[in-house]
């Protein structure tokens, strides 16, 4: 008589230790992804950083070290950012700009190469517009639906030629970028009242953005109780 009885304890035993093994499992996984997100970055941050060293200062200061007649570490990498800076100097004046613009058309023209230079201005516009700071604060939104909430960027504010009865006058351009790539997304015209300002850094939200959510900023802004169209205005 006493056999179904421990039976059904060994069963609950086990029921409870499979369940105790899948949340360990799933917790592992999550720390798993997170480790990999945090030092994915930083290894391939650490490694381009790396072969860019070793390859300026490796074709510039091998040639450096055979005029010298011994080398200087660190002498390539000094001298490729100097050509840097001058090819700058170069491209902000007129003869400048109309050389690359020539260069440009000529590698426009070659099937492969143009594609993979094009790719290559793409992304680098991209970070080179990120760093000067265009993106003006984050903010949410419900789209594509109502209640799906998606973070944005506001790059500006957005002013029709004419104006129009259907239109709200204070309207703001936002950027929604896709993950986990950010350099691709959606434009989006909005009113500034349909906006809550999250008053999280661009930073830590492209880190949202990235991760896909796995990552999360330092500290949740609470959300303001009364939104009005005078929170919203872009600072220049």
């Amino acid at each position: 008589m006493k056999l179904p009885i421990e039976h059904e304890r060994l069963n609950h035993t086990l029921e409870n230790a499979g369940l105790k093994l899948n949340e360990l499992l799933g917790q592992v996984r999550k720390y798993l992804l997170t480790g990999v997100l945090v030092l994915v970055p930083f290894v391939v941050t650490l490694y381009i950083m790396y072969a860019i060293f070793q390859i300026t200062d490796g074709i510039l200061g091998v040639a450096v070290s055979r005029f010298l007649g011994y080398r200087i570490p660190g002498m390539g990498l000094f001298l490729t950012a100097t050509i840097c800076v001058t090819v700058g100097i170069i491209a902000q004046n007129y003869f400048g700009r109309r050389l690359i613009d020539g260069i440009d058309a000529s590698l426009e023209q070659i099937p492969v190469v143009r594609s993979l230079y094009n790719g290559i201005k793409q992304v680098s516009a991209v970070i080179m517009r990120n760093n000067r700071g265009e993106f003006k604060r984050v903010v949410m939104l419900e789209y594509p639906k109502e209640d799906s909430w998606v973070l944005g960027f506001v790059t500006a504010d957005f002013v029709l030629p004419n104006k129009s009865d259907r239109i709200d006058d204070d309207m703001v351009s936002i950027f929604v970028p896709t993950t986990p790539n950010p350099t691709s997304g959606f434009l989006l015209i909005i009113s500034k009242k349909k906006l809550i300002d999250t008053h999280m850094d661009i930073e830590d939200a492209m880190k949202v953005v990235i991760s896909g959510g796995l990552v999360q900023p330092a500290k949740l802004p609470e959300r303001p109780n009364e939104e009005s169209a005078e929170d919203f205005v872009i600072p220049h």
